[in-house]
């Protein structure tokens, strides 16, 4: 596993687009790209 910094501009965006999900997992945020359907 890897971590990738993203800016939260960024992740923003992507989550205003229903692009991403955010789970807090309690050490951190994973985030979950959405399926493509």
């Amino acid at each position: 596993m890897c971590h990738i910094n993203f800016s939260l501009s960024v992740i923003q965006t992507l989550v205003n687009q229903k692009l991403v999900k955010i789970k807090n997992t309690g050490a951190g945020f994973f985030i979950e790209l959405e399926d493509a359907k």
